[in-house]
Parts: structure tokens; sequence; C-alpha cells
């Protein structure tokens, strides 16, 4: 186990970076970071004390799925791979602490009521993203000379060809 301590702004770790230990605030706050192309980074989740964070990817042994920022200085304990093997294995009476912090996140992701509540909000807000979307764009073509072209040339020749045919039937 070793002890760190770290500044507001400081990264811990970067996305994509090798798992190499799994961390247990002591004191201070750490933002976890995900990066997105159409937005950029967004900020997932803030983490204060006796909180634990990067067990999953050293346990899986994965890439660092996002970046720990430094929110509030920082005082850490991290733990190896080995040494989280060890207290897993050898002493499973100390591993709550991680334990408790998987679990949570897990009922969090598989709990129905959590999901269903977030679906039914994303849900809104794209109806109503895309009924403002809909209007400022028939606003746009109402207003616009060449849309008043767009909406009256077809309807002009629409009337064209149904006076042509009617003249040319009777």
């Amino acid at each position: 186990m070793e002890k760190r301590t770290y500044a507001p702004g400081e990264v811990i770790y970067r996305e994509g970076d090798a798992s190499n230990g799994v961390y247990l605030i002591k004191s201070g706050k750490v933002e976890l970071v995900d990066t997105y192309p159409e937005t950029g980074e967004v900020v997932s989740k803030t983490l204060g004390v006796g909180k634990v964070f990067g067990e999953v990817e050293l346990i899986d042994r994965k890439a660092r799925s996002s970046t720990a920022k430094v929110a509030e200085p920082v005082k850490l304990l991290v733990f190896s791979h080995e040494e989280i093997l060890d207290t897993l294995f050898n002493r499973p009476e100390n591993s709550l602490v991680m334990a408790r912090d998987v679990f949570d996140r897990l009922r969090q992701l598989y709990s129905t009521d959590s999901l269903d509540a977030e679906m039914a909000k994303l849900r809104e807000e794209m109806h109503e993203t895309i009924k403002k979307a809909v209007v400022s764009h028939e606003a746009r073509v109402v207003k616009s000379h060449n849309g008043m072209a767009a909406i009256a040339i077809p309807i002009v020749l629409l009337i064209a060809i149904v006076v042509g045919i009617r003249f040319y039937l009777h």
C-alpha cells in the first residue's frame, strides 16, 4: 500500500492508461471524467472520502475507461493488483470496503427504478429537442425567400398540370 497526495487539477490517471492500482480516498474529492467525441469531457461522477475507484480495470486488467482528476486536495491509499488479490483471497473481511462500492455501482446500473426513470427522462428530453428542431427548421424555411419559392413552385406546377389535364380531357 502506498500513500499519495494530489493538488486540485492534477490527473491521477488518464483514460487508456494501464491499470496499476486501486485507489481509496482518505480525504478530498476526485472527479471521474469521460471523453465523448461530440461533447468533449464530462464529469461522470464525483467521489469523496471512503470511496474506492479504479478497481474494475485493475481486476479485469483492461485500460482505464475514464480519467481521474483531483477536484479538491486529496490523500489516497493506492493498492497494487497483487495486494488486492491477496486481500480478496487471504483476508476477505478487509475487502468489504471495495466490494461495497462495486455492489453500489451494480445496483445503480441494474436497478429497474433508476433505469426506467432515466429512460423516461431521456425520452422526454429527446422529444422536446426534436420538437424544437422541427419548429425552428419550419420557421427558417417559411421565412426564407427560397423556402417560399420551394413551397410555391410545386403548388403552382400542380395547379397548372391539373388545369392542363382538365382542359385536354374536355
